[in-house]
Protein backbone atom coordinates (compact mmCIF):
# COMPACT_ATOMS: atom_id res chain seq x y z
CA UNK A 1 0.00 0.00 0.00
CA UNK A 2 2.54 2.05 0.07
CA UNK A 3 4.19 2.45 -3.04
CA UNK A 4 0.41 2.99 -4.18
CA UNK A 5 -0.23 6.18 -1.83
CA UNK A 6 0.32 8.56 -4.01
CA UNK A 7 -1.31 7.30 -6.91
CA UNK A 8 -4.39 6.92 -4.78
CA UNK A 9 -3.80 10.81 -3.71
CA UNK A 10 -3.11 11.63 -7.37
CA UNK A 11 -6.95 10.06 -7.82
CA UNK A 12 -8.30 11.73 -5.72
CA UNK A 13 -7.15 14.88 -6.55
CA UNK A 14 -8.17 13.90 -10.64
CA UNK A 15 -11.26 13.47 -8.83
CA UNK A 16 -11.70 17.11 -7.67
CA UNK A 17 -9.98 18.38 -10.57
CA UNK A 18 -13.39 16.71 -12.76
CA UNK A 19 -15.58 18.09 -10.26
CA UNK A 20 -14.38 21.97 -10.12
CA UNK A 21 -14.83 21.56 -13.71
CA UNK A 22 -18.63 21.14 -13.84
CA UNK A 23 -18.86 24.90 -11.82
CA UNK A 24 -16.77 26.32 -14.17
CA UNK A 25 -18.63 28.79 -16.59
CA UNK A 26 -16.44 29.04 -19.89
CA UNK A 27 -16.94 26.55 -21.50
CA UNK A 28 -12.82 26.34 -22.69
CA UNK A 29 -11.11 26.44 -18.94
CA UNK A 30 -14.19 23.76 -18.11
CA UNK A 31 -13.09 21.60 -20.73
CA UNK A 32 -9.23 21.86 -19.71
CA UNK A 33 -9.89 21.40 -15.91
CA UNK A 34 -12.13 18.55 -16.87
CA UNK A 35 -8.98 17.21 -19.31
CA UNK A 36 -6.70 17.37 -16.18
CA UNK A 37 -8.79 15.43 -14.08
CA UNK A 38 -9.39 12.89 -16.67
CA UNK A 39 -5.41 12.56 -17.77
CA UNK A 40 -4.13 12.51 -14.00
CA UNK A 41 -6.73 9.75 -12.62
CA UNK A 42 -5.78 7.75 -15.92
CA UNK A 43 -2.28 8.16 -15.49
CA UNK A 44 -2.12 6.88 -11.74
CA UNK A 45 -4.85 3.76 -12.07
CA UNK A 46 -2.55 2.64 -14.95
CA UNK A 47 0.29 2.80 -12.49
CA UNK A 48 -1.53 1.22 -9.61
CA UNK A 49 -2.07 -2.08 -12.17
CA UNK A 50 1.34 -1.82 -12.81
CA UNK A 51 2.49 -2.48 -9.37
CA UNK A 52 -0.60 -4.92 -8.42
CA UNK A 53 0.48 -6.93 -11.65
CA UNK A 54 4.61 -7.02 -10.42
CA UNK A 55 3.29 -7.43 -6.54
CA UNK A 56 1.27 -10.69 -7.83
CA UNK A 57 3.42 -13.51 -6.28
CA UNK A 58 3.61 -15.58 -9.44
CA UNK A 59 6.43 -12.99 -10.34
CA UNK A 60 7.36 -11.64 -7.48
CA UNK A 61 11.15 -13.42 -8.70
CA UNK A 62 11.00 -11.69 -12.00
CA UNK A 63 10.57 -8.23 -10.51
CA UNK A 64 13.17 -8.33 -8.01
CA UNK A 65 15.64 -9.62 -10.51
CA UNK A 66 14.02 -6.72 -12.66
CA UNK A 67 14.59 -4.20 -9.44
CA UNK A 68 17.84 -5.49 -9.23
CA UNK A 69 19.07 -4.80 -12.91
CA UNK A 70 17.81 -1.53 -13.45
CA UNK A 71 19.22 -0.48 -10.23
CA UNK A 72 23.21 -1.79 -11.41
CA UNK A 73 22.17 -0.15 -14.82
CA UNK A 74 21.36 3.31 -12.78
CA UNK A 75 24.73 3.21 -10.78
CA UNK A 76 27.10 2.18 -13.61
CA UNK A 77 28.99 5.49 -14.56
CA UNK A 78 29.51 4.46 -17.80
CA UNK A 79 25.65 4.27 -18.50
CA UNK A 80 24.97 7.59 -16.72
CA UNK A 81 27.37 9.39 -18.80
CA UNK A 82 25.36 8.10 -21.65
CA UNK A 83 22.31 8.77 -20.43
CA UNK A 84 23.44 12.67 -19.75
CA UNK A 85 25.15 12.76 -23.36
CA UNK A 86 22.06 11.32 -25.31
CA UNK A 87 19.42 13.98 -22.86
CA UNK A 88 21.98 17.00 -23.84
CA UNK A 89 21.36 15.96 -27.65
CA UNK A 90 17.70 15.67 -27.37
CA UNK A 91 17.37 19.20 -25.41
CA UNK A 92 19.25 20.72 -28.52
CA UNK A 93 17.30 19.08 -31.64
CA UNK A 94 14.38 19.68 -29.69
CA UNK A 95 15.24 23.05 -28.80
CA UNK A 96 16.10 23.48 -32.45
CA UNK A 97 13.14 21.85 -34.06
CA UNK A 98 10.70 23.72 -31.80
CA UNK A 99 12.29 27.63 -32.63
CA UNK A 100 12.27 27.00 -36.08
CA UNK A 101 8.81 26.05 -35.65
CA UNK A 102 7.74 29.05 -33.56
CA UNK A 103 9.94 31.04 -36.05
CA UNK A 104 7.47 30.38 -38.78
CA UNK A 105 4.25 30.24 -36.83
CA UNK A 106 5.69 34.13 -35.97
CA UNK A 107 5.84 35.14 -39.73
CA UNK A 108 2.19 34.01 -40.21
CA UNK A 109 0.47 34.25 -37.35
CA UNK A 110 1.97 37.79 -35.29
CA UNK A 111 2.05 41.67 -34.96
CA UNK A 112 4.83 43.55 -34.57
CA UNK A 113 5.18 43.83 -30.66
CA UNK A 114 4.72 40.04 -30.44
CA UNK A 115 7.64 39.66 -32.87
CA UNK A 116 9.71 42.16 -31.17
CA UNK A 117 9.26 40.29 -27.24
CA UNK A 118 9.98 37.16 -29.23
CA UNK A 119 13.43 38.38 -30.79
CA UNK A 120 14.56 39.76 -27.49
CA UNK A 121 13.65 36.11 -25.63
CA UNK A 122 15.59 34.79 -28.57
CA UNK A 123 18.60 36.94 -27.87
CA UNK A 124 18.60 36.71 -24.06
CA UNK A 125 17.92 33.01 -23.81
CA UNK A 126 21.34 32.63 -25.82
CA UNK A 127 23.54 35.38 -24.36
CA UNK A 128 25.35 34.14 -20.77
CA UNK A 129 23.75 32.11 -18.20
CA UNK A 130 20.12 30.10 -19.04
CA UNK A 131 18.82 30.47 -15.89
CA UNK A 132 19.67 34.05 -14.85
CA UNK A 133 18.98 35.08 -18.99
CA UNK A 134 15.24 33.32 -19.28
CA UNK A 135 14.39 35.37 -16.43
CA UNK A 136 15.32 38.63 -17.74
CA UNK A 137 14.04 37.96 -21.04
CA UNK A 138 10.84 37.00 -19.23
CA UNK A 139 10.79 40.49 -17.07
CA UNK A 140 11.30 42.29 -20.43
CA UNK A 141 8.58 40.25 -22.58
CA UNK A 142 6.11 40.99 -19.75
CA UNK A 143 7.08 44.88 -20.15
CA UNK A 144 6.24 44.73 -23.73
CA UNK A 145 3.34 42.78 -23.98
CA UNK A 146 1.70 45.23 -21.36
CA UNK A 147 2.32 48.29 -23.57
CA UNK A 148 -0.10 48.52 -26.21
CA UNK A 149 1.22 48.36 -29.72
CA UNK A 150 0.78 52.53 -30.23
CA UNK A 151 1.99 53.54 -27.20
CA UNK A 152 4.44 56.37 -27.07
CA UNK A 153 5.39 57.38 -23.59
CA UNK A 154 4.60 61.15 -22.31
CA UNK A 155 7.20 63.14 -21.35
Amino acid sequence: MKEKKPFVIEILVGIGLVCVSFFVKADYYSTMIFSMGVGIMAASIVQIIRITYWQNPKRYAEYEAKKKEAHINSVDERKQYLRMKAGHVTYQIMTFSLLILSLILLKILSRGNVRLSFYLLLFYSFKGNRRHSYRGAAVIISIISAVPPNHSPGL
